[in-house]
């Protein structure tokens, strides 16, 4: 009999703690999903001043960029690219500013997705081999964001590995558009040429694939050509490791879409979303 009472009141206890470490998680997660709420978007912390001057000018130079970036989180190819289409240019500086309602959806399971309803943020033009990237999805108190690759930029098509259960396929850019931040990268130093094979390769070698939030971990981090599974990160890096690219800035086990971010190996297209001096 007393062994019996005995063996009761250690499963109560267990149980008991059972409860309390429970409620801690909980706890911690609600606080943590609380505090990330407040990176969900980043407002530049300069003010926002008049473009008209710089805008008539006819050539711009490198002080002129450089206010025009900070205003508008447009970089010098997107800058390039819109001589002809200066009028856009105060779009994506109305962009850089919004401050719309954040909502919140689910991107996967927990994992939620910041946005804002009914606002989609202007798009610098792309080219093919860009990379776009965003905080904008968070799990349990960590912004482990998203990432793309576009292959097709006169359609839009972003390649993507998206969540569990999913192969990874052509998406347009409109969940990033609609997402409270994402900035645009493009490799420096390569031709068209170059970053249309590496569009061109992800698409022949990438495209199709299941997801796995473990590769690095549980698989090879550099499959080859016969790759198995993949995430979003992971693709993008691939993609480029194809080619002799190390784009994970830490050079860890687990390539990130802030890794992606911090490489400098790319120049910034488009910032939005995002504080244009630190960006991520």
């Amino acid at each position: 009999m007393k062994n019996g009472r005995r063996a009761k009141k250690i499963a109560s206890a267990v149980l008991a703690w059972f409860f309390v470490f429970l409620g801690v998680v909980l706890v911690f997660l609600s606080v943590s999903e609380a505090v990330v709420d407040n990176s969900a978007r980043t407002l530049p912390v300069y003010a926002r001043e008049d473009l008209t001057a710089v805008l008539a000018k006819d050539v711009w130079n490198e002080e002129d960029l450089s206010f025009l970036y900070r205003q508008t989180g447009l970089g010098r190819p997107a800058l390039q690219a819109m001589k002809n289409q200066r009028e856009r240019i105060p779009y994506f500086q109305d962009a850089l500013y919004y401050e719309g309602t954040i909502k919140h959806d689910l991107a996967a399971f927990s994992t939620p997705h910041d946005y804002f309803e009914n606002y989609s943020a202007p798009l610098a033009p792309l080219e093919n081999g860009d990379v776009i990237v965003s905080s904008s999805c968070h799990t349990f108190g960590w912004r482990n964001g998203h990432a793309g690759l576009v292959v097709n930029a006169e359609t839009g098509s972003v390649l993507q590995s998206v969540a569990p259960g999913t192969d990874s396929h052509i998406e347009s850019t409109d969940w990033f558009l609609g997402s409270t931040n994402f900035i645009v990268l493009r490799l420096k130093g390569a031709g068209k040429e170059e970053r249309n094979e590496i569009a061109k390769t992800a698409m022949a070698r990438l495209k199709g694939i299941p997801y796995s939030l473990l590769v690095g971990i549980l698989s090879p981090k550099d499959a080859g050509e016969t790759v198995k599974k993949t995430n979003c990160s992971h693709l993008v890096w691939q993609a480029y490791k194809y080619f002799g690219y190390e784009i994970d800035s830490d050079g860890g086990a687990v390539c990130t879409a802030r890794d992606i971010a911090k490489c400098d190996l790319f120049e910034v297209v488009q910032v939005y979303g995002f504080d244009p001096d630190k960006l991520w």
